[in-house]
């Protein structure tokens, strides 16, 4: 590492270190860079420019970040982050917390003030180093550009890749810059000198491993969370489920639900119901095993099952996400891509199972008790089941969460078209609902559908600013129930005055959404009927570009169509 006198220091430039980083970037398989507005930041914005990296403008950076997450939710591959110094790095938070929870990866540059300026009082100045705790997977304050030979930034770009890409979260580069920032001297573009590389992921020991228990316990069970885990993965995990004779209880969000599986006779997609039932969790025989993929599902039901009658042994198979253990009782972790963990599949273990046609009938049952509900009553439930048969094949439907979440636990069965599902279940928050499927349609081939509340549109308002600034082809559905229907769920709502409730918890927005809209010249469409939702969203998505449907919904209605799903479908066991 090369220094220099102070005198020197405006002769040179950190062109060459920042071009030969966004070189190798480019090399190693980043696509996109986005960038927040500034003047700091000024190497970085046109050195990315400069190699050609395709470059999107977003002023919020809390906007871009969600934009990042999605984007790499959707095709594996990091953006980089890019701002200015001082607040601006910090308003990435929200999206970096998602990402290291749920195992995403994304690359943040911050500028900054040089090491003499910091602590002084300089403006826009503030402590960037280490702004992001625990959440990242690498954090590193650079020298000062300028005065580093340029080929140390190649290392800067690879560890950045691994770390990030193979460790599968965000990375936090700091990068303090003196003036001046403009280029003094002609840019010159140098070839790139790495390739891009793969870590191992064959974890043959592991798929060895389950095959052992899946022959010597029957009653296994499968849990596969709200992951963004590829078509082959899913299809190794349902081929050895089919072997093992195990059930597997799929989240909304685990890409297990809709067209491509509905083939797969062992995927309960009924889980909150059944697991609400001490009719059938009675006669019901303890589990011996259960396999957790990735991250927590959502179903509340189903944890509170678990936490009454925890298995012999707990196995987590963690695809690169958090520790997922709320009710800390994992006795064993498979580490590695699920697809080794679950390639022990070629040969039938168990070919018959009275623990699997239990939960087989069960969710068959349940099934019918939803689709009757679903035809008789209008709630939520109906509405996302309504919103999700208006797509086309290949949609990629976004999730909001709080109530949205749970509609689709139920309303989403495996049957009708393929999609995929994108939900942001590493943190859980309804932040960046908007900003997040911006990232995902932009990555994506097929079209991009998003069902959120009130309270989370209303929070991400700037989202629907950027779609239309970005000519985004995604359509929205907005859920109006008045508030944060969801808290009607809780014992709170019971206990407390009407009022009372209300200010504290439902919160209602008291936001006229389709007039903010119309403001921000962004048209909006009012169905009036489940039929006409349907209709409105297969329009929307034929038609592409913006577009987005506000449908009123009564959360009391919602509460009672749970509360009556579950009754009837203790009737039905009876029966």
């Amino acid at each position: 590492m090369t220094t220099h006198k102070s005198n020197d220091r405006k002769m040179l430039s950190p062109y060459p270190f920042c071009i030969r980083f966004f070189t190798e970037m480019k090399a190693l398989g980043v696509k996109e860079v986005i960038i927040s507005p500034g003047s700091r930041n000024t190497p970085l914005v046109l050195s990315a420019h400069s190699v050609g990296l395709t470059t999107k403008v977003l002023i919020d950076e809390r906007t871009a970040g969600f934009y990042a997450l999605g984007n790499a939710k959707k095709n594996g591959t990091p953006c980089i982050l890019v701002c200015t110094s001082g607040t601006a790095s910090a308003n990435y938070l929200p999206a970096v917390i998602e990402a290291n929870h749920a195992g995403v990866p994304m690359i943040i540059c911050s500028a900054d003030r040089p090491p003499e300026q910091r602590q002084w009082g300089a403006g826009q100045t503030i402590d960037q180093v280490n702004l992001y705790g625990p959440n990242v997977r690498w954090s590193y304050d650079l020298p000062v550009a300028a005065e580093v030979d340029e080929m140390f930034a190649r290392s800067i770009a690879v560890r950045s890749w691994e770390r990030s890409v193979h460790g599968k979260g965000p990375v936090h580069l700091n990068w303090p810059f003196r003036e001046p920032l403009e280029p003094n001297t002609e840019i010159n573009l140098p070839e790139a000198t790495v390739k891009p590389f793969e870590a191992s992921i064959d974890n043959l020991p592991s798929g060895r491993r389950l095959k052992e228990l899946a022959q010597k316990h029957e009653k296994g069970l499968i849990i596969v969370g709200p992951n963004d885990l590829p078509n082959n993965v899913i299809q190794q995990i349902c081929n050895f489920s089919k072997s093992a004779s195990w059930p597997i209880i799929s989240d909304p969000g685990s890409q297990m639900r809709g067209g491509s599986f509905k083939d797969s006779p062992n995927i309960i997609t009924t889980g909150e119901i059944i697991c609400s039932s001490e009719r059938f969790l009675h006669r019901l025989e303890q589990a011996e095993i259960i396999i957790n993929v990735g991250l927590t599902p959502t179903s509340k039901s189903y944890k509170n099952w678990l936490i009454k009658n925890p298995p012999v042994q707990q196995i987590l198979v963690a695809p690169g996400t958090d520790w997922n253990d709320p009710a800390n009782q994992v006795t064993e972790i498979l580490e590695g891509n699920p697809f080794y963990v679950f390639s022990e599949s070629a040969t039938q273990i168990r070919p018959k199972s009275e623990w699997l046609s239990e939960w087989s009938n069960a969710d068959a049952l349940a099934v019918s008790t939803i689709r009757n509900s679903i035809k008789m009553e209008e709630s939520e439930v109906s509405a996302i089941y309504s919103a999700r048969m208006g797509i086309v094949d290949t949609t990629t439907i976004v999730l909001s969460n709080s109530m949205v979440i749970r509609d689709a636990e139920l309303a989403f069965l495996n049957e009708g078209k393929a999609f995929r599902t994108i939900t942001n279940r590493g943190a859980n928050g309804i932040d960046g609902i908007i900003s997040t499927s911006i990232g995902v349609a932009h990555a994506s081939v097929g079209k991009t559908l998003t069902v959120v509340g009130d309270v989370a549109a209303t929070h991400d308002l700037g989202g629907f600013l950027a779609a239309k600034r970005l000519e985004t082809d995604l359509t929205v559905v907005i859920f109006d129930n008045g508030g944060g229907g969801i808290f009607s769920f809780l014992p709170i709502s019971r206990t407390i005055e009407t009022e009372v409730f209300e200010k504290f918890y439902e919160t209602p927005p008291h936001a006229q959404i389709p007039e903010i809209l119309n403001a921000a010249g962004i048209s909006v469409e009012a169905p009036q009927t489940s039929f006409e939702l349907t209709k409105a969203v297969t329009e929307g998505l034929d038609e592409g570009g913006l577009k987005v449907i506000w449908y009123q919904t009564n959360s009391k209605a919602t509460e009672q169509t749970f509360q009556k799903l579950r009754e009837n479908f203790n009737n039905e066991l009876l029966g």
